[in-house]
């Protein structure tokens, strides 16, 4: 019994395992033949026609009626399985097929979310489905197209604001506008830039403190009780490490430093330091909404690079200033030099010759004070021409003429100024044209070297000439067979021989070789070689002014 049972379990497993294979079996074949029904409607339609035809050939309509009945059912059915036919071609191709075309037409119009009606049989079911999932995946992909495009232009304009605003930084601070309205200028450029509802620019004076320079939607009576703020104890200045651009939600700091409020609305703080090789020189206060604020990377970039950009200006403009009074001092030190070494001494004769005629008119000897009269006379006369030559040496720059015809000039005056003659030689052939500040050094201690001849050489016979020794370098020889420098001499001492160490920081500006040689009673020899490709260094610091490359599209 308990074997019988095992057997029947066993069988009946079969059984519904058989009954599950069969239905999967099934399945498929409902399937295949759902997916072939136009397949088989057509092949029953070609069966009916042809057993049609048969019967007509075989037997007769004409022939019995039996032969007529046939003839008829079988039209009958050849209609029916036609009908059926284009229907099955209606609804498995003909209605999906205007279904797709008028997707496809609502689609190419931008109607993205359309969807094309799936039928519930045959193969282009399947193709509709598929057809519905990729309008689905154009439609997002076309979405999120469109955003990135919006992200983008976004990006995109604010990259061409901060570039524009980064052009007129370097473009603006080229230009001939001062320090203040310079500050003023990019202080209503970054509050438009950012709306910011009020702004100040102040810059660290020598005194230590921050001093207002420009503002913006400040009271006016604020504005004077606080011009001037401590560098080191404002809570937006120096006493913090600056490290670009800083934003505080609230100004309850700088309230109570000052001890009253800034604005009767609560309104945040942006701080822009102006460095310049880690030296803070001044700051941007920017005050903003707290609301409004949105810390955007592309306006901190964009502020630190205007702080750097105004911190060079800033510097440079100081250095222009330092370096022009640096200039006047050594003009002025220059022009008392050559007083007291020429006009000076000069008047100092007058002064002693003076006192001497007073004592031989005591004497009351007419001749001798006559002579002396003309000793004095003579002296005066001495002392306009070394003024007249002080005026001359101290002119405007000389123009930029080519070398020869400037050195030609320079000769023709000096004939004109000393009985001492003087040859002129060059082998140049063709003219040779110096920049600016070259001619001008040169032209200054050729100058200087026919100054010094002329008063101190005691030369009976002197030489100028200038060759070309190769393709880039210039000598310039100056010489004469006068009484010569003593060794001691060239030691520079103040009001004294000033216009030797002149010719020598000249040359050394232009990168020039510079080369005296003189002995006692052996005459002088002045030498200047000058290296035409040579790029002389500027007197005055430069400081690039570049647009910042950090920020790029």
């Amino acid at each position: 019994m308990p074997i019988n049972t095992a057997h029947k379990v066993k069988d009946t497993h079969d059984w519904f395992t058989r009954l599950t294979v069969d239905k999967e079996h099934w399945q498929q074949v409902r399937q295949c033949a759902a997916k072939c029904r136009t397949l088989g409607s057509m092949l029953l339609l070609t069966t009916g026609f042809t057993a049609l035809l048969l019967v007509g050939i075989f037997y007769p309509p004409a022939t019995s009626l039996q032969a007529q009945i046939i003839f008829i059912v079988l039209c009958v059915v050849n209609v029916g399985l036609l009908l059926s036919t284009l229907r099955l071609q209606w609804i498995d191709y003909i209605k999906p097929l205007l279904d797709i075309e008028a997707w496809v037409q609502q689609m190419r119009s931008g109607e993205l979310d359309s969807k094309v009606s799936v039928p519930r049989k045959g193969q282009i079911a399947e193709l509709a489905v598929d057809l519905n999932d990729f309008g689905t995946m154009i439609n997002n992909l076309s979405r999120d197209t469109e955003q990135q495009l919006i992200k983008y232009t976004e990006y995109t304009e604010q990259k061409n604001l901060s570039l524009k605003i980064l052009y007129d930084v370097a473009s603006t601070i080229n230009s001939s506008l001062n320090l203040s309205e310079l500050l003023e200028h990019f202080l209503a450029t970054m509050t438009r830039a950012i709306g910011a509802e009020a702004g100040s620019v102040r810059l660290l004076n020598a005194q230590g403190q921050m001093e207002l320079v420009a503002s913006i939607g400040i009271d006016n009576d604020l504005l004077q009780s606080e011009r001037s703020l401590p560098g080191k104890n404002c809570a937006c200045s120096l006493n913090r490490k600056f490290d670009g651009f800083i934003y505080e939600n609230s100004l309850a700091l700088c309230n109570q430093h000052i001890e009253h409020r800034f604005f009767k609305q609560e309104l945040g703080l942006i701080v822009v330091p102006l460095q310049y090789q880690g030296d803070t020189l001044g700051i941007f206060n920017l005050f903003i909404q707290p609301a409004s604020y949105q810390e955007n990377d592309d306006y901190r970039e964009l502020f630190t690079s205007i702080g750097k950009h105004l911190g060079m200006a800033i510097a440079k403009a100081r250095l222009d200033e330092e370096s022009h009074k640096l200039s006047i001092m050594q003009e002025r030190n220059r022009l008392s030099y050559e007083l007291h070494d020429s006009l000076a001494q000069t008047l100092t004769s007058i002064r002693f010759q003076i006192r001497i005629l007073d004592d031989i008119l005591q004497q009351r000897n007419e001749y001798d004070s006559w002579q002396h009269l003309e000793r004095i006379e003579n002296t005066v006369e001495e002392a306009n021409t070394e003024l007249r030559s002080l005026i001359a040496h101290f002119q405007a720059p000389i123009s930029n003429q080519p070398v020869i015809d400037a050195m030609k000039d320079l000769i023709k005056r000096f004939r004109s100024e000393s009985n001492i003659p003087i040859f002129f030689q060059h082998n140049i052939d063709q003219p040779i044209q110096f920049s600016d500040r070259v001619h001008l050094e040169v032209m200054r201690i050729v100058q200087e070297a026919l100054h010094n001849l002329r008063k101190h050489s005691e030369a009976s016979v002197a030489r100028v000439m200038v060759r070309e020794l190769d393709g880039s370098r210039i000598q310039i020889l100056i010489e004469d067979d006068g009484v010569g420098i003593e060794p001691s001499s060239e030691k520079i001492l103040p009001g004294q021989q000033i216009g030797l160490k002149s010719m020598r920081e000249r040359a050394s500006r232009i990168k020039a070789k510079f080369t005296l040689d003189s002995d006692p009673g052996e005459g002088t020899r002045v030498i200047l070689e000058v290296d035409l490709e040579a790029k002389p260094p500027e007197d005055i610091v430069s400081i690039e002014t570049s647009i910042d490359q950090s920020i790029q599209l």
